[in-house]
């Protein structure tokens, strides 16, 4: 995948309920931009989801990054400016990557232990043994 289908398969997000919500036929009065993007994402997406759209994305920095490495084999690059700007390219491709993997870990990781702790509650409810009826 090139450069500029990686940024377009970013736009586009891959979620078919914000394309079919925010790619619509534009409606006359004005949204509140933030509880229309709200309505678009469902509150508590399946996290199969959200770890396979995580691993797409590093998968598709890596074939960009893979690219970039295809052309610089070619010697499309002669000059020694251009091979400086094609490593720095690369390197924010990767600071880039770094980053949105970061930030979508910290999400989930925040979602896993809230569902963690909830279960564990659950469970030492359910393990507590329970007592006899009272004498009436």
């Amino acid at each position: 995948m090139s450069v500029s289908g990686l940024l377009r398969k970013l736009r586009r997000l891959d979620f078919a309920l914000v394309t079919e919500r925010l790619c619509g036929v534009a409606k006359s009065k004005k949204r509140n931009s933030k509880n229309s993007v709200r309505a678009a994402f469902p509150e508590n997406p399946p996290k199969t989801l959200a770890y396979d759209a995580l691993a797409t994305l590093n998968r598709d920095f890596e074939q960009v990054l893979e690219d970039l490495h295809r052309l610089e084999a070619l010697r499309l690059f002669p000059h020694r400016w251009q091979r400086k700007f094609l490593k720095a390219w690369r390197v924010t491709l990767q600071e880039t990557r770094a980053w949105a993997s970061f930030e979508v870990i910290e999400v989930l990781h925040q979602r896993e232990e809230r569902e963690w702790n909830s279960l564990g509650r659950i469970r030492q409810r359910s393990e507590k043994p329970s007592e006899p009826p009272a004498d009436i």
